[in-house]
């Protein structure tokens, strides 16, 4: 059974159309995105926007091929003289951390990229974890790429490509600050080591990079935003090395089965507690009639659908979930709970298997937490979610303490019985 190719969004591939390095990349990194809802598009696209930053950042550190050797020895040795270039970055997303319900500790969510590239062959892979769980896997070769999915092709036909601007690391330095491509802008201290703060031009945007200042190791990236201001999180820089390739890791991606791309509400029917009680197997969760001032003003079963990409023999799949919405008049107070006794994708599990934002769901006894801009400058909104009780939740709230307090507060609609709270 032949596995469908999995398509980049048309304004990342058009973005990209003179990057194919990048461009490579970023169809893995949508290959990992289940397609979400219209509400939750851009922020998909700064997920990627994200990850590309990152690989754009890591690769204006290293030089176009050609040049003479131009860093210090100890760099040099720093580095090695390996053929396949090694490097990992990290970073803490940004508005989004998991906290544990019973103690209150929050820790930030974390994705680490790990890449490994062998320019005179032609091989990049590059792996890609959030939370330490494996989400993408993309090795690429002058043949194509391809990912834990299956073949990966771009938009427009156009297909990944290596860009030689990973090889001959050691020259990039110098030649970018003679040329002006880079700038020494500053000296400081970063954990107790002494750094040399470098900017880096690349288009309308570029980044700041902190490299040691004895061996020019880089060891933080922090990307600008067109007018020269800080992104909201910055990569670390873990390691870059260079090895031989019998210490290369180039094994092709372990293929995994088919996600689901899409999830919708196919239909919703208002119940009382007493029906949803009759009418759902799975212990049902909601925080009474009514709870810490808002009061339940509707609850609806509902009928959910996982859509699966065409040509994969793989149907629409049925299933069923509970929503419900508490709210108070004149307040703009609110928490919506979507419920199922699997990670729905129509309640914003993405691809039947992570969170909104991509990460590993979180054990028992934990929420994952993520706060979202509001629309046309509003307030933020915020959106959690656990499992409890084999059932997956997802909280929609005004504030991230109603959030987190519903979490702590459900319990089961078995439980109202006889009038017990």
């Amino acid at each position: 059974m032949n596995e469908p190719a999995v398509a980049l969004d048309l304004e990342v591939a058009a973005l990209l159309a003179d990057e194919p390095e990048l461009l490579a990349i970023a169809d893995a990194v949508a290959a990992t995105q289940a397609q979400p809802p219209r509400r939750r598009r851009w922020r998909r696209f700064v997920a990627v926007a994200a990850a590309l930053a990152a690989a754009g950042a890591l690769l204006a550190l290293v030089p176009y091929g050609g040049g003479e050797s131009s860093l210090l020895p100890e760099a040099l040795a720093a580095i090695g003289h390996g053929p396949v270039l090694h490097a990992r970055i990290e970073a803490e997303l940004p508005d989004t951390n998991v906290v544990e319900l019973a103690t209150g500790r929050a820790a930030a969510q974390m994705v680490t990229i790990e890449y490994w590239f062998d320019e005179p062959r032609g091989r990049l892979r590059t792996v890609t974890r959030r939370g330490g769980v494996l989400v993408e896997d993309v090795l690429q070769t002058r043949a194509g790429a391809t990912a834990r999915r299956g073949r990966v092709v771009s938009a427009r036909g156009v297909q990944p490509a290596l860009d030689p601007g990973l090889a001959a690391f050691v020259t990039r330095y110098r030649r970018a600050l003679a040329t002006g491509e880079a700038r020494r802008v500053g000296e400081g201290e970063l954990e107790g080591r002494r750094v040399v703060w470098l900017a880096f031009a690349a288009g309308g945007s570029g980044r700041r990079v902190a490299v040691d200042a004895e061996t020019y190791a880089p060891l933080v990236i922090v990307p600008l935003d067109a007018d020269g201001r800080p992104a909201a999180f910055s990569w670390r820089v873990g390691l870059i090395e260079s090895v031989a390739r019998v210490e290369a890791d180039f094994a092709p991606p372990s293929r995994r089965g088919p996600r689901p791309f899409r999830g919708d509400v196919r239909r919703s029917w208002a119940v009382s507690s007493d029906q949803v009680r009759a009418a759902v197997a799975w212990p049902a969760l909601w925080l009474g009639e009514s709870w810490s001032g808002l009061r339940l003003v509707s609850l609806e079963r509902q009928l959910l659908t996982r859509g699966y990409p065409p040509g994969g023999g793989n149907g629409a799949r049925r299933g069923q979930g509970v929503r419900l919405r508490y709210a108070a008049d004149g307040r703009r107070s609110y928490v919506e709970l979507s419920e199922a006794p699997s990670p729905e994708p129509a309640y914003a599990f993405t691809g039947g298997e992570a969170t909104f934002d991509g990460n590993p769901i979180p054990p028992e006894g934990s929420i994952e937490i993520s706060q979202l801009a509001g629309s046309s400058g509003g307030a933020p909104a915020f959106v959690g979610q656990l499992r409890r009780d084999g059932v997956y939740v997802t909280i929609w709230s005004s504030s991230r303490q109603l959030c987190l307090q519903a979490a702590r507060a459900l319990r089961r609609v078995a439980l109202e019985r006889g009038g017990a709270t």
